[in-house]
């Protein structure tokens, strides 16, 4: 079995025929709002539930207060829709994956795997121009949003844990965390995951008419 039912019932497809067929991997913002909504980060080491999309929502969050335009704003709202269909997994086991299928195959298996689904993903919702485009800004959102999440959620002490690489931790220019918020409020703790993939949906629904408006009074940048 190489499909999942997504939360509206339908079939998606990773891989054998139906994969290529029409139809074979249906790309519905519904789902992925919902899927993402569930989905935590962090493999759950956090203080709380931490969803894709609440990460997701901070990154569009970031973009727009960097000034960016609502097609990168859109971009970083979707960057990891693609986990809708093939689920989150941590930097460091995408590695050990990658660094196992390397030294059995030659084949970076995860890559390969999640990148095929991203670019699908992200050629249904139009993003592949803004992807390449800006592709160093969209990781350095991702990667602020990380250092964000690390400070306010997780039990990581530079004191007693290694350094993270790709935070730039010990060198001259780390990733700092966004200091005009926190994650670790009452209130986002109380929201549900309900109110999560709803403000998820808000968000694309929002960006999408100015998007179709031709980003009116925006940057492309």
């Amino acid at each position: 079995m190489s499909w999942i039912i997504t939360s509206t019932g339908s079939e998606y497809h990773f891989a054998g025929p139906a994969s290529a067929g029409w139809g074979g991997r249906p790309i519905n913002i519904q789902d992925i709002a919902h899927h993402l909504a569930i989905v935590n980060q962090f493999n759950g080491a956090t203080s709380r539930p931490y969803s894709v999309a609440e990460h997701s929502l901070l990154c569009c969050d970031i973009a727009k207060r960097a000034g960016a335009s609502v097609f990168v704003q859109m971009a970083a709202l979707m960057h990891d829709a693609h986990e809708a269909y093939t689920n989150d997994m941590t930097s460091p086991a995408k590695i050990a994956v990658n660094e196992y299928s390397m030294a059995l195959a030659g084949v970076a298996a995860w890559d390969r795997f999640e990148n095929e689904h991203a670019k699908e993903v992200r050629s249904h919702f139009k993003l592949l121009s803004v992807y390449a485009g800006h592709r160093g800004m969209l990781r350095s959102i991702d990667l602020q949003a990380l250092a964000t999440a690390r400070r306010d959620l997780t039990a990581f002490d530079a004191a007693l844990h290694s350094p993270w690489p790709v935070l730039g931790d010990n060198t001259i220019q780390p990733t700092a965390p966004a200091d005009w918020l926190r994650l670790d409020t009452d209130e986002r703790e109380a929201a549900t995951w309900k109110d999560w993939r709803q403000q998820f949906l808000d968000r694309f629904l929002a960006l999408q008419i100015v998007r179709h408006l031709g980003g009116i009074g925006t940057k492309q940048c």
